[in-house]
């Protein structure tokens, strides 16, 4: 059995990782892609994440959906282009897609998990304002998700873009309160553990020198290695998005923590933070539960076979359900 997947997400390098791990995985069947704004803008989103789906050899006929362009609340999107290189990709410049973008990506996200209630994780990779408007627009949605994986937040780490806040809730902190506090079933992977899970140098230039498309995959993580050795991290690129998509296939990749959470939206120095309970002190029921350790070693292994098994069939297999880790308050 494959688990269904709609993969929210907006590439950026990390994503596009993510992209090829999940599209490289027979546990999982991606129902949908759709691209929102955030590490780049949705026209180059779009843009990428077709090109993406073209070069990992996805059928012609699956289209991209377009999401949003700006945050739930309005306003300017927060640009991130100087992590993410030319292009989005790291400098790779993949060849201009012809593959069909749909609009209004949240209504056939709500229609996929509607006609199969309980069923569908929705992997939520970039800023949550498509997922809020699912929310908004379609509340029976919310019941009806069988598990909502999301990347971002920094819970008791800190923050990527301020002190206190991670880019994808700091870029759209309204969306991220909303789905935190009215979702159901929420995995979090917050920079607590994606810190953790890094593609050294020697293991990206070693995927660069694969043939297509593992090649060119290796390539943005060799320029992701570059940019982290410039902002002082020389162990390697950072992992983000696919630690969230390789969660989805195998949970105990990750020990999980029980927790009380919503998004701090109005605070000077802390806007985009994630204020977490842990202890129960509010009283209130855990709403979602967060990634507080990686068994990284277990990560890069399963992130590497995933990507030199690109384009050769036959050569993933599922790995064997194992029992997830898990503590509580």
């Amino acid at each position: 059995m494959t688990l269904p997947v709609i993969i929210s997400c907006d590439p950026g390098i990390d994503d596009a990782v993510a992209l090829a791990v999940a599209f490289g995985s027979p546990e999982l069947k991606v129902l949908a892609v759709a691209a929102t704004a955030g590490n780049v803008s949705l026209e180059r989103a779009t843009a990428n994440a077709a090109a993406l789906l073209d070069l990992l050899g996805v059928a012609a006929d699956f289209p991209v959906y377009s999401g949003a362009a700006a945050p739930l609340a309005g306003g300017e999107r927060i640009a991130d282009e100087p992590v993410h290189g030319v292009g989005g990709l790291g400098g790779v410049l993949l060849p201009d897609s012809t593959r069909s973008i749909e609009p209004d990506a949240v209504a056939h996200m709500a229609g996929l998990i509607l006609d199969r209630p309980g069923e569908v994780t929705l992997l939520a990779l970039g800023p949550l304002t498509d997922v809020g408007h699912l929310f908004n627009r379609f509340p029976d949605t919310i019941a009806a998700i069988g598990q909502l994986v999301i990347m971002g937040g920094a819970v008791f780490s800190q923050g990527n873009v301020t002190l206190s806040a991670e880019f994808n809730f700091y870029a759209d902190p309204e969306a991220a309160a909303l789905v935190l506090e009215r979702g159901q079933r929420i995995r979090l992977v917050p920079l607590d553990v994606t810190r953790k899970a890094v593609v050294d140098r020697p293991t990206a230039t070693m995927l660069a020198g694969l043939p297509s498309p593992a090649g060119e995959i290796g390539a943005m993580l060799v320029d992701m290695c570059n940019t982290m050795v410039a902002r002082g991290r020389p162990d390697g690129a950072v992992m983000h998005d696919p630690l969230a998509a390789a969660a989805v296939i195998e949970q105990s990749l990750i020990t999980w923590q029980a927790a009380t959470a919503t998004v701090e939206l109005h605070g000077a120095l802390t806007r985009g933070a994630v204020v977490a309970d842990v202890r129960g002190v509010s009283g209130r029921e855990p709403n979602i539960r967060y990634g507080r350790d990686v068994a990284a070693a277990n990560f890069l292994t399963m992130l590497t076979e995933r990507l030199k098994g690109l384009g050769l069939p036959g050569t993933a297999r599922p790995r064997p359900a194992r029992p997830e880790r898990e503590t509580t308050p």
